[in-house]
């Protein structure tokens, strides 16, 4: 009897770390996370040989974002959010016909509102620097007018180009982003090396938080400072 009691507590002590993971009161380990984001993205397709990699995003509270691949991003190419147990396809960046920004741009918002986030200006910072992976672009290569003036004065030069690209590439790169609070929320514009586009071009990126880390808006236009040159310093963004 006592046995059956012991075991009849594991059972009832499972269930209810089970609850708990399920309703995200308390998040389950990484590795679980990580393979509902590939079972999400990939199945019914076999998982063997699926790459994951969580998309670093400090503000979110419960919603964990990764990208999955397979083949190289060949065949499968998803972004996955993860809340507790339940895994849901964000954005389907390999499908043929491709998946609409806007469809995608909903999913993402929709995940990130269920998350119920408040954020102060260091918060704003860091989800800007979320969303800018999510599409696909490095917080590394924010420009800050210095960084600028230090660009147009490189290109003349592919190793002068090099350094500055690796220079930039720092931990504390996120604090580039200089968000301005709004009525009801916060907005950036922000000035951007796109190593991975011929030409490696200067980019100005406009972007409109809620409060609650909601995308508002995005518009990206090319800079007319920054110059140009031609080829791409080695490198890409993760997706």
């Amino acid at each position: 009897m006592r046995w059956t009691g012991v075991a009849a507590g594991a059972v009832l002590a499972l269930l209810a770390v089970g609850v708990l993971w399920a309703t995200a009161l308390i998040d389950p380990p990484e590795g679980v996370s990580r393979a509902l984001a590939v079972f999400s993205a990939v199945y019914p397709a076999p998982i063997r040989g699926a790459e994951v990699e969580r998309i670093p995003c400090r503000p979110l509270r419960h919603l964990r974002l990764y990208v999955v691949c397979t083949n190289g991003c060949e065949d499968v190419w998803v972004i996955v959010g993860v809340r507790g147990l339940w895994p849901e396809n964000l954005a389907n960046l390999g499908r043929i016909p491709p998946q609409p920004v806007e469809e995608s741009r909903a999913r993402i918002s929709g995940a990130v509102a269920r998350d119920g986030l408040s954020l102060d200006r260091d918060g704003a910072r860091e989800m800007i620097a979320c969303y800018l992976l999510i599409e696909g672009r490095l917080p590394g290569l924010v420009l800050t007018p210095l960084d600028l003036i230090a660009l147009e004065e490189a290109r003349d030069s592919e190793e002068k180009m090099q350094r500055l690209a690796e220079s930039l590439d720092a931990e504390d790169a996120v604090s580039r982003i200089d968000p301005e609070e709004s009525e009801d929320g916060y907005r950036v514009r922000l000035l951007y090396w796109d190593t991975a586009l011929p030409d490696r071009p200067v980019l100005e990126i406009a972007l409109d938080l809620e409060r609650n880390g909601v995308l508002r808006s995005i518009d990206v236009t090319e800079s007319v400072r920054g110059g140009s040159a031609p080829g791409s310093t080695p490198g890409s963004p993760p997706f």
